[in-house]
């Protein structure tokens, strides 16, 4: 196959995830929320049944996320798209802080690892503000990747 040719958009589109992604990383709801548009706006999270969320609803999610988990860690499989709308495949690996049957806080070195992997369609504005986004996620067993 030949090589894959850049496309117009292409350094813009992986800049501005990469800011995007530095914002996940600080673990502070506020930081992302910075990338979504501040009135035209609906996220859903189809894997967790959740549709057509609002900023606040968003916002309380990642709250919930920053603080459920430990060693929440992200990276980047592939990005498509263009200026208005990316394709981002991801990895994300952590550790539950919440057991799920009691709803026990779980200390870090006690927390089981999980793997996550997903695809987040991203619909921006000219102004690179989110507009639309729609995360598919699935859980997998960190070791059966190793396989």
């Amino acid at each position: 196959m030949p090589p894959h040719k850049k496309h117009a958009d292409h350094d813009h589109i992986v800049k501005r995830l990469e800011e995007y992604i530095k914002a996940y990383r600080t673990g502070k709801p506020e930081a992302l929320m910075e990338f979504y548009h501040p009135e035209d706006f609906v996220y859903s999270d189809f894997g967790a049944g959740r549709e057509g969320m609002r900023r606040s609803e968003v916002k309380e999610v990642l709250h919930q996320t920053f603080n459920d988990f430990h060693d929440l860690k992200i990276k980047t499989v592939s990005i498509h798209g263009h200026k208005n709308f990316t394709a981002w495949e991801w990895e994300i690996t952590c550790k539950s802080a919440i057991e799920p049957d009691s709803g026990k806080r779980l200390k870090k070195e006690e927390a089981p690892p999980k793997k996550l992997i997903g695809c987040t369609l991203m619909w921006w504005d000219e102004d690179d503000k989110i507009v639309k986004n729609h995360d598919y996620v699935q859980t997998r067993e960190p070791e059966a990747d190793a396989k």
